[in-house]
């Protein structure tokens, strides 16, 4: 009996005891991103994009992940830049998504990589460049990003901004399965 009632104490215990770890967790991460730690910036910026342990805050997400991208983490600016794409938490705006995929991009993020790949390709937030788009799928694609080979497949495949080229076009299609 005694230690049914200690379990359940502990069980309902649990919970305060967590709040207060996040609470101070959340408090020391926020003191750490307001003076400017870009790490710590980003990671706040995580959190209340997904809402881990805190309500899902997308504008919020956006304010931290623009503070860290100026300082140029390429992952912030990778996620800034989905944001506008999508218009998550901040007015959609495509041009501006390129830019922030394009300096994340220059500093290697393959995904953004990818993204400008799709961007030229489809003229998203940017003029069509055919030759821009096989690139940045190239760059993308030679680090194993499969949606980047498969890309490169059809640019051989379809002969857009190079020869057309079987060989090439089968050879990035079967990486890209």
């Amino acid at each position: 009996m005694y230690k049914t009632l200690l379990i359940a104490v502990i069980i309902l215990l649990a919970p305060l005891s967590l709040q207060a770890k996040n609470t101070k967790f959340m408090d020391e991460i926020n003191r750490l991103a307001s003076e400017g730690y870009v790490d710590a910036q980003y990671n706040l910026a995580r959190i209340y994009s997904n809402g881990e342990s805190v309500d899902q805050d997308l504008e919020l997400a956006a304010y931290w992940f623009l503070q860290a991208a100026e300082k140029g983490n390429r992952d912030a600016q990778h996620q800034l830049a989905r944001m506008f794409e999508k218009g998550f938490g901040l007015e959609m705006d495509l041009k501006e998504a390129f830019n922030w995929y394009k300096l994340s991009a220059e500093q290697g993020s393959i995904e953004s990589q990818y993204s400008l790949g799709l961007a030229y390709r489809f003229g998203i937030g940017v003029d069509q460049n055919f030759t821009q788009s096989l690139r940045w799928y190239k760059l993308s694609a030679s680090k194993g990003h499969s949606g980047s080979q498969y890309n490169l497949n059809l640019l051989y495949e379809e002969g857009l901004a190079t020869r057309k080229d079987i060989s090439d076009a089968i050879k990035w299609y079967r990486c890209g399965r």
